[in-house]
C-alpha cells in the first residue's frame, strides 16, 4: 500500500511539473519550433556606459546622426555616441516606456508607451514629443492586445518607400504564458498614419489619429523584450528576457535561427552601420558586440 501511494504521490507530481512547463514551452507542432540553438556568433566588446542608466527598456542607432538613443521605465531619453559618451540626457515625460525605433527616412523616433497601447512621436533634435498615436486593440473583431494586459514592451520600424506612410510598426506584445486563453505572445504589424497626419497638419487639420494592426503571428517564446529589424539581412531580431534567446524570424514568423545571448535581463537591441550589436539591459549597462552573424 505505501508503495502504491508513493507512485501516486510522483505521478501527481510528474503532472504538475508538466502542466508548469507546458505553461512555459509550447510543444514542438512546427518546422519553425524545431530550429536548434546556438551561441549568437560574436566577439565580446564590453559595456559601453561608464555610469549606469537604470531601467534601461529601450535602445535604437540614429542612421543619421550615427548615435545610439535610450529610453527607461521613468520616461527618460537619452543620446550617446557609440563608445558610450553621453551627448544629451532628459525626462520626456513619466510613462512606462517599453521599447524605442527610428524612422531612417525622417529620423524621428517613436517609442512605445506600455499599458497605454500608444507609441510616441519624438524629435531627436530637442527631444520633444510630436504626436501620440493610439493603437487600436481590435483585429477583425477579436481583442488582440487585451486592455489591462502585460501590454506592448517592443517596437521597430521597417521602412517601406512604396507604402503611403512610408513603412510600418512591428511591436511585440509581452507575455508569460503561451496557452491559449492567456494573453498573447505576438508580434504585430501596424500601420500608423505617420506622413497623413504630417500632410493635415500642413493645412491646419487638427484629427486625432489611430493606429491599426494589419497583421500578426504568434510566437512560441515568452516575455518579447525587444525587436529590431536587420535590414542589410531583412530579418527581424526577436529578443525575450525571460529565456535569454534572440530569434532571427522572417517577417511572414518564419524562424530562421534561435541564438543564445550573454549577458542578462537584456531589455532592447539595436545595429550599428559598422556591424556591432548593442543590448539594453534592465541594470543599465549597454552591452556591445561585434556581430558574426551569416
Amino acid at each position: 500500500m505505501t508503495r502504491q501511494i508513493l507512485s501516486l504521490i510522483l505521478l501527481i507530481g510528474l503532472s504538475l511539473l508538466l502542466l508548469v512547463l507546458y505553461d512555459l514551452v509550447p510543444t514542438p507542432n512546427s518546422v519553425e519550433q524545431q530550429v536548434t540553438i546556438t551561441q549568437l556568433p560574436h566577439k565580446w566588446v564590453g559595456n559601453i556606459l561608464a555610469f549606469p542608466e537604470e531601467e534601461l527598456s529601450g535602445i535604437t542607432y540614429h542612421p543619421k546622426r550615427k548615435t545610439l538613443f535610450t529610453i527607461n521605465d521613468e520616461g527618460g531619453l537619452s543620446e550617446y555616441l557609440t563608445d558610450g559618451r553621453v551627448v544629451r540626457q532628459a525626462m520626456i515625460n513619466s510613462d512606462d516606456l517599453e521599447g524605442l525605433t527610428v524612422d531612417p527616412i525622417s529620423g524621428l523616433l517613436y517609442a512605445v508607451v506600455e499599458g497605454r497601447d500608444a507609441i510616441l512621436e519624438i524629435s531627436p533634435q530637442d527631444f520633444k514629443i510630436q504626436y501620440e498615436f493610439r493603437i487600436d486593440r481590435d483585429f477583425e473583431g477579436r481583442e488582440l492586445l487585451k486592455k489591462g494586459g502585460m501590454g506592448l514592451e517592443a517596437i521597430t520600424f521597417v521602412a517601406d518607400k512604396s507604402h503611403a506612410e512610408g513603412g510600418t510598426f512591428w511591436v511585440g506584445n509581452q507575455s508569460f504564458s503561451l496557452k491559449p486563453n492567456k494573453e498573447p505572445s505576438i508580434v504585430c504589424q501596424i500601420e500608423v498614419p505617420i506622413k497623413t497626419r504630417q500632410k493635415q497638419q500642413k493645412r491646419g487639420i487638427i484629427k486625432k489619429m489611430k493606429g491599426k494592426i494589419v497583421k500578426f503571428f504568434p510566437l512560441d517564446i515568452i516575455d518579447v523584450s525587444g525587436l529590431m529589424f536587420d535590414q542589410n539581412r531583412k530579418r527581424l531580431l526577436v529578443l525575450s528576457d525571460t529565456t535569454n534567446l534572440l530569434l532571427e524570424m522572417s517577417l511572414g514568423g518564419e524562424i530562421w535561427r534561435r541564438y543564445l545571448l550573454t549577458g542578462e535581463d537584456q531589455e532592447g537591441i539595436t545595429l550599428d552601420h559598422m556591424g556591432f550589436l548593442y543590448f539594453a539591459q534592465e541594470n543599465g549597462q549597454i552591452i556591445k558586440l561585434e556581430d558574426r552573424r551569416e
